[in-house]
């Protein structure tokens, strides 16, 4: 087990090289000047070029590559061009409210998943698995920020049960972070059940068909039993490969959802970096997301035995 997880952190080795590589030449595409969006439209020539010096930015690419992946290596990803702050604390700061947000979610979403997409299964062609098949046909063609403005003119302007904007970390009152973060898991449980739920039922009729099912069944074993102990693992496995894909999506990838909620989050960070040219946020959020998906796969491969017994780790 030990040898494996080395061998497959060995092998993220390259994948984040590469990574680093397209991220770091990529940001530098971006319309417009770092040193520019800090002294503002007018500034003058010399003290662009100053800027440019202190920054580092007047260094061939390549070199500033270089440089990055040096100070990265010692686990230094720089500091914010804009704010000076330490781009490390910048993206664990953010990275709190994210983690809450999407772990919670997806992890309600897959139970949510697991039960409606066995019974649709189960149920198949009958009314019950229509009415599944419609809610998650419906929930992905709808898109979660217009879900996530439904919510909050509902439970926050009409109703005023829940706080519309703003919010509260957890380390300063942990019931009032809770209210402002209802909303938000809500909105990405919904948004995320849709496709998981399909996945789930799929690999469940599949399963259903196999002969092993119709031999408990013939065994006299009662249907929940059969379900659970017989169609349950062995389906569940492509939905956790699926959830561990949408874990590592959503990392960096609910900006939107962030937006709409004022939360600051990790999606956040990387949008603000970007429209104000600040390389070094832009560069550590993506690496960072790359990083949990490494995490994240790793995870699900060690986790599959124990869905599927015909998967081992060797």
């Amino acid at each position: 087990m030990i040898s494996y997880i080395l061998r497959r952190l060995l092998l993220a080795i390259p994948t984040l090289l590469v990574v680093a590589l397209i991220v770091f030449f990529l940001v530098r595409l971006i319309p417009g000047d770092p040193a520019q969006v800090m002294l503002g439209e007018g500034a003058d020539p010399a003290a662009v070029a100053a800027l440019h010096k202190q920054l580092g930015l007047d260094q061939p690419v390549p070199v500033q590559f270089v440089a990055w992946l040096g100070h990265v290596s010692s686990g230094d990803l720089g500091a914010s061009i804009i704010t000076g702050e330490p781009v490390t604390r910048l993206i664990l700061s953010r990275a709190e409210t994210t983690a809450v947000v999407v772990v919670i979610s997806v992890g309600l979403a897959t139970v949510i998943a697991i039960l409606a997409g066995m019974y649709a299964a189960w149920r198949r062609g009958s009314g019950g698995d229509l009415a599944v098949m419609g809610a998650a046909s419906f929930i992905l063609a709808v898109p979660s920020f217009w879900l996530g403005l439904l919510l909050l003119l509902i439970f926050g302007v009409w109703l005023h049960w829940l706080p519309v904007v703003g919010y509260v970390p957890f380390r300063e009152d942990a019931w009032a972070a809770l209210l402002f973060l209802i909303l938000p898991i809500v909105t990405l449980t919904i948004s995320e059940s849709g496709v998981l739920i399909r996945m789930m039922r799929s690999s469940a009729i599949d399963v259903l068909r196999l002969d092993y099912v119709t031999h408990a069944r013939a065994k006299g074993l009662a249907e929940r039993t059969v379900l659970a102990r017989h169609v349950f693992p062995n389906a569940f496995a492509p939905t956790l490969t699926l959830v561990g894909l949408t874990l590592g999506r959503l990392f960096g990838g609910i900006a939107v959802i962030e937006t709409v909620f004022t939360l600051p989050g990790l999606g956040r960070l990387m949008v603000t970096g970007v429209l104000s040219r600040d390389y070094p946020v832009v560069q550590g959020c993506l690496l960072f997301t790359a990083v949990i998906y490494v995490v994240v796969n790793l995870i699900v491969d060690l986790l599959y035995p124990l869905f599927d017994p015909r998967v081992t780790v060797e």
